[in-house]
């Protein structure tokens, strides 16, 4: 929810700042890219400690929910900017703990479409904030979206992290599950030393060099495909949100994509790289193919249900509209499978008291390449006067994304042996020191 109560009011914070895109471009990246490095910091105390994941997500939402009230009161454009990027950072604790929670209440076998039932979730809270965002920037001022989001923050987010039900670390194992059932607990911490083992991983090089190079497109989508829609399509920010929210349903089908990835992972475990690898080439082929498209809506109404009137009016209307939104349509059905693809990878392939840091390591990959590609685009929307041909660009990127995924495949079989084979070994130890 958070990620969105400003993205949709650039146009209008613009004016009222009197800033460029740059430095819109600027603040969302470095939003972004604080994340992933406050996500390292929470997530080695969380595998050094082993203190309750659910402490640290409560101290992350409240601290969130605070800054972004600060946002709210903003009187400079320099204070704006300042507490804005502090919220990304307070944010950091929630993708990679709460990916070690998901990792220890289901199995191997499951977690591709847990993990996409978990983006989807977090989709709805994308919605959320981009609704509020849009709905009250339009009506009211685009302001009272981050004092409404604060208060849910604090409020709602903050409650829900302290009462969640948190497994014990490494249940989900096949190996340890019965331990675990027992009583015994699951004692290993992350130590400084394991660096070693988590760099020499194959699967984890791969996964963040695919990242890397994925997640340039993916931000730019994220940050900018509304003001493309806003400024080459002839729309309002209200009229660009509800097309753009009618073309990304099309990332429900992830659902369909990671139920079969996790199905045909259990005859081959190097199916799921695989799917990921066609997915990134084929949405990366259907997005150029939609920003290339030189379309004209025209569409300037400030009445919500007149827009939407109009919008679905058109589509039906205008096959040129209708087969120009498929496109941006079914690039979002595979684009939003390769996250959870991704996350279910990392998972088999590290220990349990390293998933949190590697996925936190990985995400500072990720997010440091999105921040300056989101920043390096709004500098060349100001160079070019269109965001049309840099959007292109950026979109062909996840074609050698693609390639990456291949590469991972050659080692995913044998990385997953191999944790599997040092839990195998842990649960002989601990036997061992009970029964004697």
């Amino acid at each position: 929810m958070c990620s969105y109560l400003v993205i949709p009011n650039y146009n209008l914070i613009k004016v009222d700042f009197h800033v460029s895109d740059t430095l819109l471009g600027l603040m969302s990246g470095l939003f972004l890219f604080l994340n992933g490095v406050a996500a390292l910091v929470w997530s080695y105390f969380s595998d050094t400690t082993l203190i309750k994941r659910k402490v640290f997500l409560v101290a992350s939402m409240s601290a969130a929910g605070l800054f972004t009230l600060l946002t709210y009161t903003a009187q400079s454009f320099f204070s704006f900017f300042i507490f804005r990027i502090l919220t990304g950072a307070s944010l950091g604790s929630i993708l990679p703990l709460g990916f070690s929670i998901l990792s220890d209440t289901f199995d191997r076998s499951r977690r591709t479409s847990i993990f996409m039932l978990w983006y989807v979730l977090g989709g709805f809270g994308l919605g959320l904030g981009f609704g509020m965002s849009v709905l009250l920037g339009n009506y009211f001022s685009w302001r009272l979206p981050l004092f409404y989001g604060g208060v849910i923050l604090l409020i709602v987010g903050a409650l829900v992290s302290a009462t969640l039900l948190e497994p014990e670390r490494g249940s989900a194992e096949e190996e340890f599950e019965e331990l675990i059932n027992k009583g015994i607990r699951y004692k290993y911490r992350f130590k400084p030393s394991d660096l070693a083992l988590i760099l020499e991983n194959k699967s984890n090089f791969f996964a963040a060099l695919q990242g890397f190079l994925g997640t340039i497109p993916n931000g730019i989508i994220f940050t900018w495909a509304l003001q493309y829609i806003i400024r080459d399509l002839g729309t309002t920010e209200l009229v660009g949100s509800i097309l753009l929210g009618i073309m990304s349903i099309g990332a429900l089908g992830g659902l369909l994509v990671s139920y079969a990835a996790d199905k045909l992972y259990q005859y081959n475990v190097a199916i799921r790289p695989v799917i990921a690898g066609f997915c990134s080439i084929f949405e990366s082929i259907l997005f150029i193919m939609f920003f290339s498209v030189p379309l004209r809506l025209d569409i300037y109404d400030k009445d919500v249900f007149i827009a939407v009137q109009k919008v679905f009016s058109l589509l039906f209307s205008n096959f040129f509209v209708l087969l120009t939104a498929s496109f941006f349509f079914f690039a979002m059905f595979f684009n939003s499978a390769v996250g959870p693809i991704r996350n279910s990878v990392l998972s088999d392939v590290n220990l349990p008291e390293h998933r949190a840091t590697v996925l936190a390591g990985v995400t500072i990959v990720e997010l440091f390449s999105k921040s300056i590609g989101i920043a390096l685009l709004g500098f060349l929307a100001d160079f070019f006067g269109s965001l049309r041909f840099p959007i292109i660009l950026a979109m062909s990127i996840w074609i050698f994304s693609g390639l990456t995924w291949f590469y991972l495949a050659w080692y995913y079989g044998y990385d997953v042996g191999y944790i599997k084979g040092i839990l195998k070994r842990r649960r002989k130890e601990i036997e061992k020191t009970v029964n004697s």
